[in-house]
């Protein structure tokens, strides 16, 4: 599962504040087209050679520690948590375990040696991804030394000095499988291409390893260090008078009597980051400067394997959960869980992974389980999974008063863009502060500031250990659905959000904490609507579609042997109905809203919900009937102004939907309606899925307007969305235009060569002139496989392709099955060239080889996740790898005397084109990859397509 922290490369233009950005991902260029000209066009992409990393003594913050602190950038005003602990001191989370599930915890970094009570900070430290197992096998020392792995270590005396019959065991690790630097660079040398090697072996008490931390190739005067659990020792590799730039612990395990290492080190830093916010006390070694709960305990429990591109690896979710679980139960300490992590929804409702998530709080009721709610904002159906799991606690993000700009007008939170949203599924339930300063390993140093759902999820597990501490001081039972509502029935909402962009808003620990004194009985009902695909807890549909009716039917699930209980129905919408009252009796009861369908007009949508009340209104609702109709503008030919000098408050948004048609090119511009403005535009596809380019894009200053144009072989029948969002400090005036082509285009290959059709579906004729380019290769690969083990597709980049785009993509029915689904691409030296884990059944990898490369070997991995710890199941992907030369070649039309085309009313013409051997070799399995043009009235429609030859006839 993807980490859910976002880039800050729009944060300046939305927040108005200003710590480091980051770059925005690049894509790679494909050929620039104008058929008007023909010739070829030279693009020359930038060198993706990575940055020489900082001296030591260069390295800094991006703001000091003391510095953030005064400014309040670990927002726990946001939530109320300075006050709440100021009236309640003793309750900041002692005596209570915060599992952190996510890439590991770096345990040298100042903020993590104590609690406020001075006890141990980090518990353990567990690794479940495999990132760090090291293979060991059995060495045999010659004297005062032992050669492992080629490599020559002398002081062996050191070892034998706890152990002196043996048996040594050697081991490696390589920095070149784990990324990118610095991250991946362990000894903090500047380089990422090293070998560092390990002893294994039994002393009195356990087993330890060895290290040459300090490079002298001597284990003389290095000290042993013993499983974490046992000890709490640490090591890390760097040269004298250095500090290291990771710190890692061992984990160790035994079969056959054989000793199994894992070596538990963050080298992404987001667990750290997390980590932080959750319950960090005295951060950085300033007084005071404390995550939300310091008085909490950690548990740091690595699920991402950063070598497969930072995501979980099959089970390693369930395994933590369960050990975390079992660690818990043995020390008697109340556990809340943290998982930062997820990935977009396909078939909401049907993930394997949320299943088990609620099985596993349904048979721990004193179990709190934090999830983010995902960063695929701000287009509507975008929760991500684990998400959407029923029982955990969803929580989306806000930007946190304390990082809005000066003179900003009202100075509380606002929505976050890049929180996702439900649609549907009733989530999120919750929002919190979305942005922080907090704790990185030391190779991160200047990324102190990270925004996310997975900065807000951590927040309200530090809010959820306060309670539980409060709880258990005052020997109270902790129940966690009593935790979860008082936490959602005393949140305040944000003002023009809807349930499916906040829940019930933004949480007030104080509150919240007065709501559970009064013990109130919490219902255990489940909302399920019937008549959707999947198990959806939310109802959405389409106005004007086939399926769009004015009857919704919900089904309310609970425990069988309770007793019968009557609840009012309120609505908050005018549009939506509901009888007055609703009694429960048995497993199921179904109740049914109706809809005044008028009520939403094209292009837009509307949002509702039809709550249920007990006889206590104070307890809050005991039910949510979530409705969103949306009204696509319908398919057209043409430009349409669809919204027009719209106006948007300041950190407000404004949703706009369109229908499209497969293979018919679409252009969608937002702009300002004055230049001087700013915002921001995304782009969703069918579904919700964020555009498979870049979806957020600027409005406004330097640009202009945020301009999408998408290729006929990117366009997914169905419904968009468009989203444009104001910054913090202003209102944004909009204008939405969506023009669609009135031709269907389509590009294949027969004996003679390339053949252009284009089929009209307007009621006028269209003028169009048509070109032809050769672009790169493509080569489809279609992998079936089964079960969690990593596949391979090896090919050959020639020295003239300058750039790749991977596109993968599965049915959408296997998707429920993981957790994950990463994909990378390699060097010949196994170094990462790119990663891009799939976030839906559809993904795009795009990356830029090194200029002047000579003809070279990569190789494509996939690495599947499973949810299950021992699945053994089915899957098939399909993989299209395109490789882009620097130049676009344009064919010659067979008949030069037909300059263009005139196609009538719902007719189709064809245009040939010259296809000789390609200028450039292919390779194995590739051909050439073509671009259709077609222009007609300004505009120049695209389609590009690969050109095998056409199959030969059948054998009979």
């Amino acid at each position: 599962m993807h980490p859910f922290r976002v880039r800050l490369a729009v944060l300046v233009l939305l927040l108005g504040c200003a710590p480091k950005q980051n770059p925005p991902p690049t894509t790679p260029p494909k050929p620039n087209i104008d058929p008007g000209r023909h010739p070829p066009i030279a693009v020359k992409p930038p060198s993706n050679k990575p940055a020489e990393p900082e001296p030591e003594d260069t390295l800094r913050p991006m703001v000091p520690a003391e510095v953030a602190y005064a400014h309040g950038w670990m927002p726990l005003a946001s939530t109320g948590v300075d006050q709440f602990l100021k009236a309640h001191p003793s309750y900041d989370g002692r005596d209570v375990l915060i599992a952190i599930l996510d890439t590991g915890i770096d345990p040298g970094i100042p903020g993590f040696e104590k609690t406020s009570t001075d006890n141990p900070k980090i518990l353990d430290l567990r690794d479940f991804s495999g990132e760090g197992a090291v293979p060991l096998q059995r060495v045999t020392p010659m004297g005062d030394s032992v050669e492992i792995a080629g490599r020559k270590l002398g002081g062996f005396g050191r070892v034998t000095a706890l152990n002196t019959g043996g048996p040594y065991y050697g081991g490696i690790i390589r920095e070149i499988p784990l990324g990118q630097p610095p991250a991946s660079d362990l000894n903090g040398n500047g380089e990422a291409t090293d070998t560092l090697v390990v002893v294994v072996t039994r002393a009195p008490d356990g087993w330890v390893l060895f290290a040459d931390t300090d490079g002298d190739r001597s284990l003389a005067g290095e000290r042993p260090v013993h499983d974490y659990l046992l000890a709490r020792e640490t090591f890390g590799w760097a040269g004298r008078g250095r500090r290291p730039p990771i710190n890692l612990a061992a984990n160790f395990s035994a079969a056959a009597g054989e000793p199994q290492l894992d070596l538990v080190f963050d080298s992404f830093s987001h667990g750290s980051h997390v980590a932080g916010i959750a319950a960090g006390h005295d951060i950085y070694g300033v007084p005071g400067f404390d995550g939300v709960a310091p008085g909490a305990q950690l548990l740091g429990l690595k699920i991402a394997n950063s070598a497969q591109g930072s995501i979980t690896t099959s089970g390693s979710m369930m395994r933590a959960i369960d050990y975390a679980i079992r660690f818990a139960a043995a020390r008697r300490l109340p556990l809340v869980l943290n998982l930062s992590f997820g990935v977009g929804n396909e078939i909401e409702g049907t993930a394997r992974i949320d299943a088990l998530v609620d099985s596993v709080l349904a048979a721990n009721p004193g179990l709190v389980f934090t999830i983010s709610a995902g960063n695929d904002g701000p287009g509507l159906s975008t929760m991500g999974l684990p998400g959407s799991a029923k029982r955990a606690i969803s929580v989306g993000a806000t930007f946190p008063a304390s990082f809005l700009a000066p003179g900003a007008g009202a100075r509380e939170d606002q929505m976050a863009y890049f929180s996702s949203r439900g649609g549907e599924v009733a989530k999120p339930d919750l929002v919190s502060p979305g942005v922080a300063y907090s704790t990185v390993p030391r190779w991160s140093t200047g990324q102190e500031i990270e925004q996310g759902t997975s900065m807000a999820s951590p927040h309200v597990a530090g809010l959820a250990a306060l309670l539980v501490s409060a709880l258990a001081q005052e020997k109270h039972p902790i129940d966690a659905r009593a935790i979860k509502q008082a936490l959602m029935v005393t949140a305040r909402p944000l003002p023009g959000a809807t349930f499916l962009d906040d829940g019930t808003g933004l949480p007030e620990v104080e509150t919240a904490y007065r709501w559970l004194l009064g013990a109130r009985p919490v219902a255990d009902i489940l909302v399920r609507t019937l008549g959707q695909e999947g198990w959806t807890t939310a109802a959405f549909h389409e106005v004007g579609a086939a399926a769009s009716r004015p009857v919704q039917r919900f089904e309310l699930i609970r425990d069988p042997s309770a007793p019968p209980a009557t609840y009012r129905l309120r609505s908050d919408m005018p549009w939506i109905s509901a009888p007055p009252k609703v009694t429960l009796t048995g497993a199921k009861t179904t109740v049914e809203v109706r809809y005044d369908l008028s009520a939403v007009k094209s292009p837009g949508a509307s949002i509702g919900t039809v709550s249920g009340w007990g006889a206590d209104s104070v307890s809050g609702p005991a039910f949510r009937l979530v409705s969103t109709l949306i009204a696509p503008a319908p398919v057209s030919t043409g430009a349409r102004e669809l919204r027009s000098a719209v106006r948007i408050e300041a950190g407000g948004q404004l949703r706009t939907f369109f229908k499209a048609d497969s293979a018919r090119p679409v252009e969608v511009q937002v702009s300002p309606v004055s230049m001087g403005q700013k915002g921001l535009a995304f782009l969703h596809e069918p579904g919700g899925r964020p555009y498979r380019e870049e979806s957020a894009r600027p409005v406004g200053p330097p640009q202009g307007e945020a301009l999408y144009q998408i290729d006929g072989r990117d366009v997914v029948a169905g419904t968009y969305e468009t989203v444009a969002v104001a910054p913090t400090s202003q209102a944004l005036m909009v204008n939405v235009k969506v023009t669609q082509s009135a031709l269907l285009l389509r590009l294949t290959r027969d004996k003679a060569g390339a053949v252009a059709q284009l089929s009209n579906t307007s009621a006028a004729p269209v003028k169009a002139e048509v070109a032809v380019l050769l672009g790169g290769a493509e080569r489809v690969e279609t992998v079936v496989a089964r079960g969690p083990a990593v596949r391979r597709v090896p090919f050959v980049a020639p020295a003239w392709a300058k750039s790749v785009v991977i596109d993968l993509s599965m049915d959408r029915e296997q998707w429920s099955r993981f957790t994950d689904f990463g994909v990378t691409l390699f060097d010949s030296i196994g170094q990462q060239i790119e990663k891009q884990p799939l976030n839906y059944a559809f993904g795009r990898l795009q990356a830029k080889f090194p200029l002047d490369h000579s003809s070279m070997p990569v190789e494509l991995a996939l690495f599947p996740g499973f949810a299950d710890t021992t699945a053994d199941e089915s899957w098939t992907v399909r993989a299209s790898i395109r490789l882009y030369a620097d130049t676009a070649i344009a064919l010659q039309p067979a008949d030069t005397t037909k300059p263009d085309l005139t196609i009538a009313p719902g007719k189709s013409e064809i245009a040939r084109f010259n296809l000789l051997q390609s200028p450039w070799p292919l390779g194995d399995g590739f051909f050439p990859l073509g671009v259709l043009a077609a222009r007609a009235e300004e505009h120049t429609w695209t389609r590009e397509s690969g050109l095998p030859l056409p199959n030969p006839p059948m054998m009979r």
